[in-house]
């Protein structure tokens, strides 16, 4: 009798040495990651602070502006989308090179991203919407809706995928999604832990949190949940190039340095 099963729903994602190499390649190249992020977490972060501190002012007597407050909110949560989204497209291309032994190429990763930021911009935010619909219903289907489409952004820089990276992403990720979820956790776990314990050694050693948070000029502590943010968009970054790879790995049989030799 013919087995006519697909072999490919056999093959294990192996969710311990995607997170294992994340965690390797993001210590290896701790600074080249915190570089590529920087720039696009300090913009995120005194958005934040500035925009929505001036937001709260109002004139005595006056009431609170819930219109204005929600158009500002809305913008500074989609620049972040956007920021988050320019960073994996850097950070993607690192983490093949660093796998492969490479050098980094900071500006072949930089036009790699700016050459398709129209379609990482709306994308990221068209998928940010689909999933936050997800999340206000039930968690469980924000998640699932999250590891469908968490390789939009791999799909776009490496495989010039544009504004069909979503359906790509789903095809892709399709019969391993609950597998990229538990991988994703799992980073994120070690990034709010990695982040709790800077934090608290920065307020140690004389931050000021509540101080910083209240400027909007560029001070210790912006400066410092910037480079936190770098890490937090950095290390998630490396996971989801890491699970692009593998995913390309178990249904198309491409290896990293051959989606590594996209930028040669």
């Amino acid at each position: 009798m013919t087995d006519t099963t697909n072999p490919q729903l056999h093959v294990p994602f192996g969710v311990g040495a995607v997170v294992s190499d994340a965690f390797s390649i993001f210590f290896k190249k701790i600074h080249i990651v915190i570089l590529l992020g920087f720039i696009p977490a300090l913009i995120d972060v005194i958005l934040n602070t500035y925009s929505l501190d001036t937001s709260f002012e109002t004139a005595p007597g006056s009431d609170f502006d819930w219109g204005s407050f929600t158009v500002t909110l809305i913008a500074v949560m989609l620049i972040s989308l956007v920021a988050a989204a320019v960073t994996t497209a850097m950070v993607i291309q690192l983490a093949y090179d660093t796998k492969l032994g490479r050098s980094a190429r900071i500006g072949q990763y930089f036009s790699a991203a700016l050459s398709n930021l129209p379609a990482i911009a709306v994308l990221s935010i068209v998928t940010a919407i689909v999933i936050l619909g997800g999340m206000i219903f039930i968690i469980i289907p924000g998640l699932w809706l999250y590891a469908v489409f968490s390789v939009v952004v791999p799909a776009i820089v490496i495989e010039g995928a544009g504004f069909g990276a979503m359906r790509r992403s789903a095809n892709l990720t399709k019969e391993y999604r609950w597998p990229i979820i538990g991988a994703l956790l799992l980073v994120f776990l070690c990034v709010t832990l990695v982040s709790l314990v800077l934090g608290f050694v920065f307020a140690l050693l004389g931050g000021n949190p509540i101080e910083g948070a209240l400027s909007p000029t560029p001070g210790p502590w912006l400066l410092f949940e910037a480079a936190l943010n770098a890490i937090a968009y950095g290390w998630t970054s490396v996971a989801i190039a890491l699970i692009f790879a593998r995913l390309k790995e178990i249904k198309e049989g491409v290896s990293v340095s051959d989606l590594a030799d996209v930028f040669k």
